[in-house]
Parts: C-alpha cells; structure tokens; sequence
C-alpha cells in the first residue's frame, strides 16, 4: 500500500481499478452493497443506543415523579394500619393545624400532645428574632421541641408548617436566602428559563426550610391572576396566562418535595381572579364552570394529573357550585377537586380568616369543613375549640366517623411520605444521588420529559451548580423587565435620586447604586412603586406587581418583581445601559402579557 503514495503507481492503480470496474460490474455493486450494508448496521445500532437512553431517561424521570409526587400505596396502608388504632380524640386532633402565640415554643409542643394535634403552623411572630433577623439556632431548637413533642412512638413528625413563597409573603428572612416575587418566575425569558427559575428557587428555597426542621410550607400559588383587578393575589402568581402559571407551579411543587418539604398547590377555587380579599370578606367568583376549567382550574387540574401531595381550598363563594357557601364548606368544590383524580391531602385555608370567622363561627366551621371533604383544618379560631367540636359532632352524628377516619389517614400518609422523603429513603430528594441520566437536569416531570435526555456529553447545566444566594441573583438578573423607553438606553450615569418605596427599598436602592460607581441624592428621579398605586418620575420602577406603570408618568418604566438586594442591582444594571431580558407575566394596560421593550 506505500507503493501508492507515488504520483505514477497511483496514477497507474486507478487506471487499472476503473477498468476492471467496466469489465466487472457486478463486482462493484458488491463493494458498494456491502458499504450500504455497513452504513445501515451502524445506523441500526446508534438507534438502539437512543431507545436505549430512551428508555433509561423515561423510567429514571418516572421513578423521580412516583418519589416527588406524594404517599405511595405504602403510605396508604401503613397510615390505615395506624389510623385504625386511634380512638375518636385521637382521630380529632390528627386533622388539625394549629397556631400558637409568640416564640412559646413549649406551649406549641404541650399543644400537640394534649390534642394528638397533625401539627402546628409558624407565623411572623412566632420567628425569633423577627422574620427580617431571624435567630436561626434558637428557631431550629424551637422546632426540635415541636418536632418531639407526642414522644418517640409517634410513625412521623408532626407537621411543622409556614407560608414560604418568595417574594412578599416570606415569613422566615434573612439569614435565610432572599427570593425574588414567583411572578419573577414568569417573567424570566425563554420560557425554559422560568422553569428552571421556579424549580431551583423552589428546591433551595425548601432547603433552607429544611435544615430548620420545617415539613410542610403551603406553596406554591397556582392561581391565575387577572391583573389590577386582583387586589390579593398579585405577584404571588406566576402570571396571568393559565399554562405558563400550570407549568411553573408544577415546578415549584416539585422543587419543594426535592428538597425535602410537602407543597400545596393553592388556593382552589382560585384567587386571583375575584376582586375581593377573603382575609376581609368572601369573595364571590362570578365565572362560569366553564370558564374556571378553562382558566382557574388549569393549574390545579394538570398539578392533580401529574401529582400533588396536597391541595389548599380557598374561601371563596363559587355560585356556579353552591350560591351562598364559601368553597372551603361546600361538598361541590371538594368534589370538583377529587373528580380531577386527586387522592392526597385538601387543606383548607386558614379557618381564622374573616371570609369565615365573621359568619360561621370559628369551632363549628371545622366540622363543617371536614363533614364537605376537607382532610386538615388550618388555623381554626381555637384549636381546643375545633378538636372538641369535632367530638362533640361524631357523638350527635353530625359528622361521620368514616369521613373523619378517611381525613386522619391522608393527613398521616403525607407525613410519612414527607418522613421518608426528608431522610432520604426515596427516589428522589435531599441527599439522594440522581441517576447519571438525570444529573445534568434542573426540572421536572412533563417538562424534563419534553426536553427530553441530555447527550452523553452535556456539562453541568447554567443552574445546577449555583448556590442559592447565586441562584436568587440569577432570577432577579433574568426576570427585570423594560416595561416603557429605549432598550440599552442609559437612563442614568453619574447620580440619582431616589423616592417612593419602603426605607428598605431606597436603602437597597442607595447600596446598589453606590457598588456600581453611581451617587445618590441629585441626577434623574427613580420613584419605586409598591401595589397598585401609580406614580411618577425620570424612570418608575414597580417592585413586585406591575400593572401600576400603565398610569405611571415617566420617561421610562421598569418591572422588577422583587425587593432583594440583587433586584437592585439588576435594576441600577439596566439604569446604567445594560439590557432588560425578562418580559411581562401580565397584562399592564394596553400592554399585552409577554410585552419588552427589549
């Protein structure tokens, strides 16, 4: 074969190799049929070698899913097994959330073991140290004692709750990381961003949660929001667009479970399409059955689908399902929540609030609730009160002990599975090592399934190896949006002025502008904008819902969607020239949901 490198021999070989092609056709046709042949086998096997990832990604994805989604049948039978051993007292206090005053962690724990209570919820003042300066060692011991109270017998921990969403309602700050809104999620461009946005935020959020020893946090919100005709719910929601809000609150649902905490979708029938606040009054939802499918129900539908451990039912008044009764006591909603296919846990909202404190009557609400197909009572006026309500009704036949047995054995199923899921005995969760197919992966469920398994050779993903207080800043960097100017434009070089907002606000304000170069206190007006109330300035900056800049007066307006330190700095960012990437969640006047500037 060397002799084939002179120009001669070479020349001369193929002279002879074409003539011996013409005088042998069928020769050439073998040479060739067999290169096809080779061609086709290697073809074959690189299509094996895909079905074969296929397949391991599919079955990886869907042992994750089984882990992150809820009580498995083992759950189920191991809390019938127990439940059927409880008597009535027990099987009372097993379907109550309760509340306690202040930082008397005791008080909670003697709670607890006196009622057989499920568990306890935090609120702002019950965090020592205030929910902006938390003292996280005495917090973690506060919840020890909790967590222990009722004696080592118990099958699981009570449940140690609190509202964790990001963003406004955030009862336990810093040291903790600080979130931006979940509206942020929606706007974080492209749309795969946002899902990675919400999963991770979501994951790290119920981390942190975690090693203070919470077990439930009632998050996320899946309702739809309709814009500034949403006085509550706001930048709570993801956005105003029914599958991108079913998309993201998957994402943080599954999030919370990997880190090892139970979510709750919330609050059915939806909130934030009623222009009322059930924390002042019932709010009545005027749609149709047929709108609500539609719209409101989507994300609580596909989160049903594809599994959810718990489901939050709101006080709202749903004509359409029973006229006059908040949904919280209507058999109607609790039905159209089960006819999704939901087995787990619906909780309701917190029974102290006024849409049913100020007409039904704290204890007897309890039993009201349970008798339509609540599962777990939070927060009733009196936790006493409640437990002997419920007593009282299973002794006069006012509530079957079926109902009140069938409540007591999901309540007990989530906290096994959250039990098993926190230490590490599942698929999927805190400590537990994903499968090399699914390493490289920062979603879940239907969406990694449509993205599909990375090749072979995929490196870490832009979110995987952040640390939280990175991946905060990550979200906040992403989700700044030009709502009104010039795209790039520097809006400001040397100085600005700062009014509106919180002392907070113009704080953070005053520090970011102050690490990037800019002084305070003379230069274009940046006026920051909280709720709905409009404003005015050089630039109009709405911190967490945006719908205010559409009867702003400005030369430019910003949507922030967060009050962190990082949402500051991406805001001097885009002052100083730098692009705005992330687009409207939500309509802003004339404005359409997925509007930039830029």
């Amino acid at each position: 074969m060397r002799l084939l490198r002179t120009p001669l021999l070479a020349a001369a070989a193929a002279g002879l190799m074409l003539l011996t092609s013409c005088a042998d056709d069928g020769g050439s046709g073998a040479l060739a049929t067999g290169a096809e042949d080779s061609q086709q086998s290697e073809q074959q096997a690189a299509e094996q070698r895909r079905a074969e990832r296929q397949a391991e990604f599919e079955e990886a994805v869907a042992q994750q899913e089984a882990a992150l989604a809820g009580p498995g049948p083992e759950h189920r039978d191991q809390a019938a097994e127990l439940v059927a051993q409880m008597d009535e007292h027990d099987l009372a206090g097993q379907v109550i959330v309760g509340e306690y005053s202040g930082t008397d962690a005791e008080s909670a724990a003697a709670l607890i073991a006196e009622l057989n209570l499920a568990g306890v919820i935090l609120m702002g003042h019950n965090i020592p140290g205030g929910t902006s300066a938390v003292d996280t060692e005495v917090l973690a011991a506060q919840i020890e004692s909790i967590s222990s109270a009722g004696g080592e017998e118990l099958p699981a921990p009570p449940i140690i709750s609190v509202d964790q969403e990001g963003g406004l309602v955030t009862r336990v700050g810093a040291p903790l990381t600080e979130w931006s809104t979940p509206m942020a999620h929606g706007a974080v461009q492209p749309a795969a961003d946002g899902l990675r946005s919400a999963a991770q935020a979501h994951r790290l959020m119920a981390a942190d949660l975690a090693e203070l020893g919470f077990t439930v946090s009632f998050a996320p919100s899946a309702d739809v929001t309709t814009g500034a005709e949403d006085p509550t719910i706001g930048s709570r929601s993801f956005g105003a667009d029914p599958e991108t809000v079913s998309a993201l609150a998957l994402q943080g649902l599954r999030g919370l479970a990997d880190g090892g905490v139970a979510g709750s979708v919330k609050h059915f029938p939806g909130h934030g399409s009623v222009t009322e606040d059930s924390h002042y009054s019932l709010p009545v939802q005027q749609a149709s059955l047929e709108q609500l499918r539609q719209r409101d129900w989507r994300p609580f539908a596909d989160a049903v689908e594809a599994g959810a451990p718990m489901v939050m039912m709101g006080h709202v008044e749903v004509p359409a399902l029973e006229a006059g009764v908040p949904s919280s006591l209507s058999e109607a909603a609790y039905e159209q929540i089960r006819s999704m296919g939901h087995e787990g846990v619906i909780v309701t909202d917190a029974m102290n609030m006024a849409a049913i404190a100020n007409s039904y009557g704290g204890d007897q609400a309890a039993v009201q609730a349970l008798s339509a197909g609540a599962d777990l009572i939070l927060m009733p006026a009196s936790a006493r009160g409640a437990h002997q309500a419920i007593l009282t009704a299973l002794q006069q036949g006012e509530l079957d002990q079926q109902r009140l047995t069938e409540a007591a054995q999901r309540v007990l199923a989530l906290r096994l599975w959250q039990q098993d899921l926190a230490s590490g005995q599942l698929a999927a969760g805190p400590g537990v090592e994903r499968p090399e197919i699914l390493q490289d992966s920062d979603i879940y469920g239907p969406a990694l399934q449509e993205a599909g398994p990375a090749a072979d050779d995929t490196g870490q993903s832009e979110t995987g190896d952040l640390d939280p207080h990175q991946a905060a800043a990550w979200t906040a960097e992403r989700a700044v949006t030009l709502v009104q100017g010039e795209c790039e434009a520097v809006l400001a070089d040397e100085a600005i002025q700062i009014a509106g907002g919180t002392q907070t606000d113009r704080a953070r304000l005053a520090d970011a502008a102050q690490r990037a170069g800019l002084q305070t206190g003379w230069g274009p007006t940046v006026t920051l904008l909280g709720g709905r109330t409009p404003g005015s300035g050089d630039v109009v900056v709405a911190l967490d819902r945006p719908e205010a800049l559409a009867d702003s007066t400005s030369g430019a307006a910003v949507a922030l969607f967060g009050r962190t330190p990082a949402s500051f700095d991406a805001l001097v960012e885009v002052l100083t020239g730098a692009p705005a990437p992330g687009a409207l969640p939500v309509p802003v006047g004339d404005l359409p949901a997925g509007h930039s500037q830029c």
